[in-house]
């Protein structure tokens, strides 16, 4: 028959970390959310020291642990290392492979202006069996130009600049060989992270001919820490600026050698 209170010292830690959430936010959603928290709070009372509240951990509010262990660290501004350690933490886990091609076909819609660009591109196959067609393509990135379709790649991977290959997979290779092949694309192009370990700039890091044709196949790097300079990095891989001249001419005013 006790009378029940909101004011408890988990409430005010809680309530603590959303006041200092509200002060730092720059997301309007994020701002509505902690708003509505606040609002959830109103019976509680401030406390001068968050970090110092006799908050008891027990059976009775296991579903608030790990709550209460963010709150603080978010309260005594703590960061987290990679090392290990006995303290408990929280990770924001991104899919590097599929966010890097995002970003690169945003920026390359950018880059290339008023020419078609189709993302996840899924018109052609490689076989043709007896019930149909099987095992469909799908380019991360097509552009069409007036020299027709070129296809582009991404690859979350690190190259190795003192490798002849770049340590490039072979699977890789196979891969843009088939979109050379089933797009009739002149030219196609494998986009990877640059990393300091390559000498070269950004850009164009290889430029090869596909065995027995006069399709081309590019190795190019554009670097994501530098995020302001990727169009740029990548309208020049396109060539965008000379896509009015033949291939070569485009080759060659993207800084590209045919010898």
């Amino acid at each position: 028959f006790d009378e029940l209170s909101a004011d408890t010292p988990l409430n005010r830690v809680l309530k603590a970390a959303v006041s200092r959430l509200t002060g730092v936010t720059r997301s309007a959603a994020s701002a509505r959310s902690l708003a509505e928290l606040a609002a959830r709070f109103e019976f509680v009372k401030e406390t001068p020291s968050p970090l110092r509240e006799p908050v008891r951990l027990d059976r009775s509010n296991t579903a608030f642990h790990d709550l209460y262990r963010l709150a603080r660290m978010f309260l005594a501004g703590d960061w987290q290392s990679t090392a290990s350690g006995r303290a408990s933490g929280f990770a924001l886990v991104f899919a590097m492979n599929d966010l890097f091609e995002a970003f690169i076909g945003r920026s390359v819609r950018r880059a290339v202006g008023s020419l078609q660009v189709h993302l996840q591109h899924a018109k052609h196959y490689a076989i043709e069996g007896q019930d149909g067609p099987l095992f469909r393509l799908k380019p991360d990135i097509v552009v069409e130009t007036p020299d027709g379709p070129m296809v582009l790649d991404t690859k979350w991977k690190q190259l190795d600049p003192g490798d002849k290959t770049l340590k490039i997979e072979s699977t890789d290779i196979y891969q843009m060989h088939a979109y050379a092949r089933a797009y009739d694309a002149t030219r196609v192009v494998l986009v990877y992270p640059w990393c300091q370990e390559l000498s070269a700039r950004p850009g164009i890091s290889r430029h090869w001919r596909i065995y027995g044709t006069r399709r081309i196949l590019d190795v190019a790097t554009v670097d994501v820490g530098r995020p302001e300079g990727v169009v740029e990095s990548l309208r020049q891989i396109v060539g965008v600026t000379s896509l009015d001249r033949g291939p070569a001419e485009a080759l060659s005013a993207a800084g590209v050698s045919l010898s």
